[in-house]
């Protein structure tokens, strides 16, 4: 005779505390980890999902890290500019200056010093201006020279690309200024007209790059927007929902109690039964 505690009520007791026990363990696990999604054999097309989202959003969180870059670039760029039109705005004064008749030789030579140190500055400030190495103002990011692109997207295609070659060379020579002397009246007036167009130059170079400056503002916001709603579907993909997780874990810790209580129970009625057996032998 097969002894009942060893037969199949018996197993299915075991089975069903195996079962319960494991779901705890699987709740547990989710409820520390704060993730629903640990394991691929838990919802595998949910994880590869998971997996491509988070791939995503890495991509384009460098993407937004890139373009912050490249709005440093320019900021610098711009700040070189801006310090290039005040030397020039200064240069075209001391031209109007040096062109009033009431002036002496003296007067205007001392006038052409000083815009010879302007003129020295311009070059200083066009030859040394960089970011991380790179030129600013010498024509490194003229239309011609080598592209200098941002990488704003996750494509390599030009829609994912801002180019920031929009800034031609500053230097004296450039802007047609380097051989300017206004120590004369006749020289004087003839500088006016040079710098004033020197004047435009720069002013349209700040423009543009005033321009770009305000896309890389536009592209970082709709990246880090991307970016946001990419991290919230994933978020909600496989971020465990802690309250309904610890209401399962409650339901799960009730049924393991009462499939214990169950054995038990069971338990007891075998032993009871064996004691009658004996007593009646």
């Amino acid at each position: 005779m097969v002894d009942p505690i060893s037969g199949g009520t018996f197993k299915q007791l075991l089975n069903t505390i195996n079962r319960n026990r494991s779901g705890l363990s699987d709740s547990l696990e989710r409820i520390a980890s704060g993730r629903k999604l640990n394991r691929a054999g838990t919802n595998p097309a949910a994880t590869a999902l998971s997996a491509q989202l988070r791939s995503d959003i890495s991509a384009l969180t460098q993407s937004v890290n890139n373009v912050e870059s490249g709005t440093n670039f320019i900021r610098t760029a711009e700040g070189g500019l801006s310090g290039i039109a005040d030397l020039v705005s200064r240069g075209r004064e001391l031209a109007i200056q040096s062109s009033n008749g009431t002036l002496n030789d003296s007067q205007r030579q001392t006038l052409n010093q000083e815009f010879g140190q302007i003129q020295s500055e311009v070059d200083r400030l066009t030859s040394s201006l960089e970011f991380n190495g790179k030129k600013l103002l010498d024509g490194s990011l003229g239309q011609n020279a080598d592209p200098v692109t941002i990488q704003a997207g996750t494509g390599s295609g030009p829609d994912n690309q801002i180019s920031l070659n929009i800034v031609e060379s500053t230097s004296t020579q450039s802007l047609n200024i380097d051989n300017v002397d206004i120590s004369t009246a006749q020289g004087a007036l003839q500088a006016i007209d040079r710098l004033g167009q020197a004047s435009q130059t720069v002013n349209a170079a700040r423009g543009q790059v005033g321009a770009v400056g305000n896309r890389l503002a536009i592209s970082a916001s709709g990246l880090t927007t991307q970016v946001e709603n990419l991290t919230q579907s994933e978020s909600g993909l496989a971020d465990t929902d802690l309250a309904a997780e610890i209401t399962q874990l409650q339901q799960g810790l009730l049924r393991f109690e009462t499939s214990i209580r169950a054995l038990s129970s069971q338990l007891q009625n075998e032993q009871s039964r064996s004691r009658l057996l004996d007593f009646t032998v």
